[in-house]
């Protein structure tokens, strides 16, 4: 019995009024992840242990926080800080798509962010968040300017385990997919 999950991860990126994205070419604010490791996460589930207690991933995959501002934006609030927040693709997949018509509900999947570099006292990271259509946040900062080679992330995916609602056990074998998308918001 084997059975195969592929997280792919999007990077969104939140424009608020007074925010131009890098890609204008402007002196103003601007906020970017990068996906720095690991754009598909693959779980392989293959041993009855597996199935019973889920799979841990540590360090599944590593974000970079490009953060700037510019405080002589006109009619701009002050920037406070940022959340980073995620959800299936576009809000649309309802669960996992499994091969031979399976699938598995989101609530299998729990990713918690914790600090690789460049985040201290100032952050608050919320533990482990169950994958849903709507947005749920991972951590929230008030940590600014962030440049992506000093401001890291690690992301651990829990897949069944105590962390999760949904589990493994009675799941059909199969190669399920579902794509999740994470959102840096700046907070003024």
């Amino acid at each position: 019995m084997s059975l195969k999950v592929l997280f792919k991860n999007t990077i969104l990126l939140l424009l608020h009024s007074g925010w131009v994205c890098a890609l204008t070419a402007q002196d103003w604010n601007s906020a970017r992840l990068s996906v720095l490791s690991a754009n598909n996460v693959e779980v392989v589930v293959n041993s009855f242990d597996e199935i019973s207690n889920g799979v841990e991933i540590p360090s599944a995959l590593t974000l970079g926080v490009t953060l700037s501002n510019v405080v002589n934006v006109p009619a701009t609030p002050g920037l406070t800080g940022f959340d980073i927040v995620f959800r299936t693709a576009n809000g649309i997949a309802t669960s996992m798509e499994g091969s031979g018509g399976s699938n598995l509900d989101l609530n299998t999947i729990a990713i918690s962010l914790s600090n690789n570099v460049g985040f201290g006292v100032n952050s608050f990271f919320n533990g482990f968040v169950m994958l849903s259509q709507t947005n749920q946040t991972l951590m929230s900062s008030s940590v600014f300017p962030c440049d992506w080679t000093t401001h890291k992330i690690d992301a651990q995916f829990d897949f069944g385990t105590i962390n999760c609602l949904g589990k493994l056990n009675d799941q059909p074998s199969g190669y399920y997919t579902v794509e999740i998308e994470y959102t840096l918001e700046p907070t003024f």
